[in-house]
């Protein structure tokens, strides 16, 4: 019965049977562990990057301020 109902929607919706497939957790948990492993290494290395370029950024704020206050109190053309 579970095949006739499955040929009948292979004929009449292929994309959405196709759809509901992938979503199969027999389908999922056949899915590869390498390439879960995978992912979650790009990832985890990503998220490293990501934290470089926050502190990459952040040094230069801070330099900027640095910058821009010694602009402020070395500045020859500020009246005394």
């Amino acid at each position: 019965m579970r095949e006739l109902v499955r040929k009948l929607a292979m004929r009449i919706a292929p994309t959405a049977y196709r759809k509901l497939q992938a979503l199969d957790p027999e389908t999922l948990m056949k899915a590869s562990t390498v390439d879960t492993l995978e992912l979650l290494e790009r990832i985890a290395d990503l998220e490293a990057q990501l934290k470089e370029i926050r502190q990459d950024n952040r040094r230069v704020a801070e330099l900027y301020d640095l910058i821009f206050e010694r602009l402020r109190e070395d500045n020859p053309l500020r009246k005394a």
